[in-house]
């Protein structure tokens, strides 16, 4: 019988498994998840610290018993510690019991997912540093914030899409926060005219500094009370490091894999490695850019899960492509939304594009009906030809996030600001203006 070995537990992983077992039932599947949870959803970690999402059981989508149900072993807390390409063999550790064990693949996919970038500054024996990665780190943190009622300050450091989303959380939990990312704006990710509306809105009740570089953390007891950086000296009571991530590849670092410098697994449109019968999805594999044609390694859950669907065909033996992605994804802080697609005008800028921009502020649905409000949108555009290349949506009504939707749908079938401008999309009062706004701002390119 055929062995397929997965490496790693959570979306990519557990997608490939639950349909590489409904596409075969005549292989066996075999799951080495270092962590003690499995298939649960990482992006409602900050909800489930807040208390909105009340119990760390909501946020599984399936437990082990389920896979163990349709005959597919799932080992918790046993981690590969070598992959020995040549005989096609994983080493594993039980970390229960520190023993080890090889074991035989006929093909292998590694489906590790990333980690937190801890920077050398970050002491390893404070109590009160955290990042968020894992359902292990939010129940910790969950514990700790809520039930300390002493720790009230606290201080983000980096202010991405992760450290942004945290912001809400640690306002819902009553505490004083204090955000600091070395960029010149908070989600670096987005053009600066963009972000720092939303930074804007947020200083009144956020201390938010930007362009500052964190050097030190001061401890006492065994305790972070201070953040230091270039600038200045800011009291904590806990602090959350979210720097960014990196694929979890040092295992697999020595074999001969393509690589990008990030560690990140070079994938084809098939899932398929540089190795033959070894295949990678989720964070720690690469995905083609759309408008780049180019390998990058962009980690959300979305592409996450595709990849696994791909790989379980293509591990089945059936012929299946991902194509790629554009990198779109939504982010909500406190009443706003943030949500993008595409090449902001920083990156086409540094690809070297002959391109245009525009940016308008419309309203989310038709003035005469209660609660219409701004949407701030940014266009990117092919100078010559008009063809849409990226999109920024800032704004307090929630469907910003679904708008972007039709951006990131316009990018992929190649549209024109022109053809966006044109079509048949639905209107009435409380839902859109007669021009819906995603058609005002593709309107206003020139």
């Amino acid at each position: 019988m055929e062995h397929i070995v997965i490496i790693g537990g959570i979306a990519g992983g557990m997608s490939a498994a639950s349909k590489l077992r409904r596409l075969r039932e005549d292989v066996k599947i075999t799951v080495f998840e270092k962590d003690e949870h499995i298939s649960y959803g990482a992006c409602g970690l900050p909800y489930y610290i807040s208390g909105v999402t009340k119990s760390h059981k909501d946020l599984l989508a399936r437990t082990v018993e389920d896979f163990e149900k349709r005959d597919i072993k799932v080992n918790t807390q046993h981690e590969v510690k070598k992959v020995n390409h040549e005989q096609k063999m994983v080493l594993v550790q039980n970390l229960r019991t520190g023993g080890t064990e090889e074991i035989n693949y006929d093909k292998l996919l590694i489906a590790t997912g990333s980690k937190p970038i801890v920077p050398p500054f970050v002491p390893k024996e404070a109590e009160n540093v955290f990042t968020l990665k894992t359902l292990s780190d939010g129940m910790k943190m969950k514990e700790y914030f809520q039930e300390r009622e002493n720790v009230k300050r606290i201080a983000i450091i980096g202010g991405g899409y992760i450290g942004m989303e945290l912001v809400e959380t640690m306002k819902e939990l009553q505490k004083e926060v204090t955000v600091i990312e070395l960029q010149p704006h908070i989600l670096p990710n987005y053009d600066q005219d963009m972000a720092e509306i939303l930074e804007n809105s947020l200083k009144e009740r956020v201390n938010i500094l930007t362009g500052e570089e964190v050097q030190k953390l001061h401890i006492e007891n065994g305790r972070v009370t201070s953040v230091i950086t270039d600038k200045g000296e800011y009291e904590a009571d806990a602090v959350i490091v979210n720097i960014g991530n990196k694929p979890n590849t040092e295992f697999v670092q020595d074999i001969g894999l393509e690589m990008l410098d990030n560690g990140a697994i070079i994938v084809d449109k098939q899932q398929q490695t540089s190795i033959p019968s070894i295949y990678a999805a989720g964070d720690c594999a690469t995905s083609n850019h759309l408008l780049l044609q180019k390998p990058v390694n962009i980690a959300l859950g979305t592409t996450a899960n595709k990849h696994g669907r791909v790989a379980a065909d293509n591990l089945a033996g059936i012929s299946s492509s991902f194509q790629g992605i554009l990198g779109t994804n939504v982010v909500k802080v406190m009443e706003w939304t943030a949500a993008m697609t595409g090449l902001t005008e920083k990156s086409a800028k540094q690809k070297g594009l002959n391109f245009k921009t525009v940016k308008v502020e419309t309203n989310s649905h038709a003035s005469y009906y209660p609660n219409a409000l701004p949407f701030h949108i940014k266009l990117v555009y092919e100078e010559k030809t008009k063809k849409l290349l990226g999109a920024q949506i800032l704004g307090q009504d929630e469907s910003a996030a679904k708008r972007i939707d039709i951006y990131a749908t316009a990018i992929t079938c190649g549209l024109t600001t022109e053809q966006i401008g044109m079509l048949d999309l639905s209107y009435a009062p409380p839902y859109a203006t007669v021009w819906d706004a995603v058609q005002v701002a593709a309107n206003a390119a020139k």
